[in-house]
C-alpha cells in the first residue's frame, strides 16, 4: 500500500510540475499580450481623438463647403440653361428656321431648364438634410473617441488584474508543489522504516525490559500478518550478543530502605548492587546485581536466585534478639542459667543483627542456656 502511495505521489508531483511550468509560460505570455493589447487600445484612443480633431477642424468645414459647392453647381447649371433658352428664343425669332425644328430645340431646352430647377430643389433639400445630420456625425466621432478612452482605461485595469490573478494562481501551484514534494519525502522516509535491519549482532526477543521485569505481553499474538499492533509499543528487543547481563529485582520501599542501610553500613565490604533512589510507577525500587557466571546461556527474562552477603563469620555465637536486655548505662546483658543457684546476669558485647538473631562477640560461650 505504501509503495502504491509513493507511485501516486510521484505522479502527483510530476503532474503539478507540468501544470506549474504551463502556468509560468501562460504568465509570461499574458504579460507579453498585455503589452500588445494595451498598446493597441492606446492607439485606438489616439486614432479616435485624431479623427475627432480632424472632423472638428477640417472635416466639418469641408462638408459644409462641399454642400455649398454642390448647390452652387446646380444653380449655375440652371442659370446657364435659362440663359441658353433665352438666347434660343431670341435667335429663333430673328431667323427663318422652320417651325418644327424650332419647336424641337425649344422643347429640349425647356426640359433642361426644368431638370436644372429640379436639381436645385433637390440639392437644397439634400443640403438641408445633411446640415441637420452634421451634429450627429460630430456625436459619432465624439462617442467613438470616448468609447476608445473607456476601452483603454478598462484594458489597463483589467489586464493588470488578470496578470495579478495569474500570479496568484502560479504562487498557489508553487505552494502545492512544495507540499507535495514534502509529502513525497516524508512517505519515502516512512518507507525506509519498513526495511528493518539490525544495527548490531544479537538476539531478537519478544517484549521489552521494564522496571526490572521482562514483559512479553501479547506481542506474539499481535505480531502476525494483518495483525493490529498498538502504536508506540515495543514489539521486539534486540539484545547484543556481547552485552553484559545483570539481575534485576523490585523491592518495596521498606525493603529498599533496609537494603540501603545495609549497603551504607557495609561500606567497602558491601556487595556489588545498585538501588534506584526513586520508586517506579508501581511504588517499587529497582535493585540491579551483576549476573552470575554460568555455563548455561543467560538471556533477558530468565529468573535466578541471588543472595546478598554483607557480613560473614564462621562459627559465630548467636542468640535470639528478644532475650537481650539493656541497663540504664545502655550496656547489654542476658540471664544465663547456672548449674546451681539463681540465674546470673552476664554482660555481652553484641555484633551484627539479622532479623530476630543477633551476634554475640563476647560474654557467652557456645552451649550456655539463656533465659528469656
Amino acid at each position: 500500500a505504501i509503495d502504491k502511495s509513493i507511485v501516486d505521489q510521484k505522479d502527483s508531483v510530476k503532474s503539478q510540475e507540468i501544470k506549474l511550468a504551463m502556468a509560468n509560460r501562460e504568465l509570461t505570455e499574458l504579460q507579453q499580450k498585455n503589452v500588445l493589447e494595451l498598446a493597441s487600445a492606446k492607439r485606438k484612443v489616439e486614432n479616435a481623438e485624431s479623427d475627432l480633431a480632424y472632423y472638428q477642424e477640417t472635416g466639418l468645414p469641408a462638408r459644409k463647403e462641399s454642400f455649398a459647392q454642390d448647390l452652387q453647381q446646380v444653380e449655375d447649371y440652371l442659370t446657364y440653361s435659362k440663359e441658353e433658352l433665352t438666347q434660343l428664343l431670341k435667335m429663333y425669332e430673328e431667323d427663318d428656321i422652320t417651325e418644327e425644328t424650332e419647336e424641337i430645340i425649344l422643347v429640349r431646352q425647356k426640359a433642361n431648364v426644368r431638370d436644372a430647377e429640379n436639381r436645385v430643389k433637390n440639392q437644397k433639400r439634400r443640403n438641408a438634410r445633411a446640415i441637420e445630420t452634421l451634429p450627429r456625425e460630430m456625436v459619432t466621432y465624439e462617442t467613438s473617441a470616448e468609447k476608445a478612452r473607456i476601452a483603454y482605461a478598462s484594458a489597463k485595469l483589467n489586464l493588470e488584474r488578470n496578470y495579478e490573478l495569474k500570479k496568484i494562481e502560479v504562487a498557489k501551484l508553487e505552494r502545492s508543489l512544495a507540499d507535495s514534494k514534502k509529502a513525497l519525502t516524508e512517505i519515502e522516509a516512512d518507507r525506509q522504516l519498513f526495511n528493518v535491519t539490525a544495527d548490531f549482532d544479537g538476539n531478537l526477543l519478544y517484549g521489552e525490559f521494564v522496571d526490572g521485569v521482562w514483559q512479553k505481553g501479547k506481542t506474539r499474538e499481535l505480531l502476525k500478518k494483518k495483525g493490529n499492533f498498538p502504536t508506540e509499543a515495543t514489539m521486539l528487543t534486540l539484545v547484543a550478543s556481547d552485552s553484559p547481563l545483570a539481575l534485576h529485582a523490585l523491592l518495596t520501599s521498606k525493603k529498599a530502605q533496609e537494603l540501603q542501610a545495609s549497603l551504607t553500613e557495609a561500606g567497602a565490604n558491601s556487595p556489588a548492587a545498585q538501588l534506584s533512589s526513586y520508586p517506579n510507577s508501581g511504588g517499587k525500587h529497582l535493585v540491579s546485581l551483576p549476573a552470575k557466571a554460568a555455563e548455561a546461556f543467560q538471556f533477558p527474562g530468565q529468573k535466578d536466585d541471588e543472595s546478598l552477603v554483607f557480613y560473614q563469620v564462621e562459627a559465630a555465637i548467636t542468640i535470639p534478639a528478644d532475650v537481650v536486655k539493656t541497663r540504664e548505662d545502655e550496656t547489654s546483658y542476658v540471664l544465663v542459667k547456672l548449674a546451681e543457684g539463681d540465674p546470673e546476669e552476664r554482660t555481652v558485647e553484641l555484633g551484627k543483627k539479622d532479623g530476630k538473631v543477633v551476634e554475640v562477640l563476647s560474654g557467652l560461650e557456645e552451649g550456655q542456656v539463656i533465659l528469656p
